[in-house]
């Protein structure tokens, strides 16, 4: 794991982590400290190529307050690895609003201000909790290592599901309705009470641009509710962790909801809409949660 954030500048420094346990011999947690620059992303392709070498497996972290945004997360996807190589994934996080902080979640990793530990969250209420097993040896506890690793890992996936499902969850209240005239749901999601589900939905289909007011909303929810609700370059994610059909279907499904639902397009049949969903989790296998 791979993780661009303040270590040097506030906290622990740049360097290596290791995870305190037999089974984790291989496993790393890289800490680097580089501001979004284009040397920056040259370095981290270096580091994506190095650490795939043998069939390894990387998630790179970018901290979005060092001034990462989708179009790096887009280029560094775009890294062709050789054949022989494993595989990565890149995500961005910050602003304390993602399950990696210790400060909102005690399983996480990260602490405060570049460290593994954190004593007090944003709330201001004490706290004690730590991922550090060993700091002289600089080693990780596994807990909080698998517990973020595994987030990632599913993170894809997970997202979609839970739109798909909050967003079905919303409609249940208009049954036994089959069907939504053209440009009704966008009316109907356009109520101030249904706003977070909108703009997951706009993020979801690509149409909240960075640094818009838009943007500053979603954060604003994502802090309130702990949880990562955007889809940032998701189709490009997508493809690169499992594939050109999944992209497909996802390209197929962002179509349709710009089309139709957000927009007045033609009628939107639930059930349709459901299949589309659907086909589009089935070309992301593996588990939707972990324990």
């Amino acid at each position: 794991m791979i993780i661009v954030w303040a270590w040097a500048s506030q906290g622990l420094g740049v360097g290596n982590w290791q995870i305190a346990s037999v089974n984790h011999k291989e496993d790393l947690v890289v800490c680097l400290d580089l501001l979004a620059t284009t040397a920056s992303i040259l370095e981290l392709q270096a580091h994506l190529e190095q650490y795939t070498r043998q069939g390894g497996t990387v998630v790179l972290l970018l901290h979005r307050h060092h001034g990462y945004h989708q179009d790096h997360v887009k280029t560094l996807l775009a890294l062709q690895l050789p054949a022989d190589h494993g595989s990565f994934q890149c995500f961005l996080f910050g602003e304390g609003a993602d399950a990696v902080y210790l400060t909102t979640n005690p399983r996480g990793l990260l602490g405060t201000a570049g460290t593994f530990s954190a004593r007090v969250n944003f709330g201001g209420q004490q706290l004690d909790v730590s991922a550090v097993a060993d700091a002289d040896r600089k080693e990780l506890k596994p807990a909080h290592f698998n517990y973020v690793w595994q987030l990632y890992q599913l993170a894809l996936r997970r997202r979609i599901f839970e739109l798909r499902e909050d967003l079905f969850s919303y409609l249940g209240q208009f049954l036994p309705r089959p069907n939504f005239a053209p440009g009704e749901l966008y009316t109907l999601l356009s109520r101030p009470q249904d706003r977070l589900l909108l703009l997951r939905l706009l993020s979801f289909v690509g149409r909240i641009r960075k640094h818009s007011d838009l943007a500053r909303e979603i954060r604003i929810f994502e802090r309130n509710n702990n949880n990562t609700l955007t889809f940032e370059d998701c189709g490009i994610q997508l493809e690169a962790a499992y594939g050109p059909l999944a992209a497909e279907q996802h390209n197929a499904l962002v179509t349709f909801l710009r089309q139709n639902l957000l927009a007045s397009g033609e009628a939107v049949h639930v059930v349709d809409l459901r299949k589309r969903f659907d086909g589009l989790l089935l070309q992301i296998p593996g588990p939707t949660y972990f324990s």
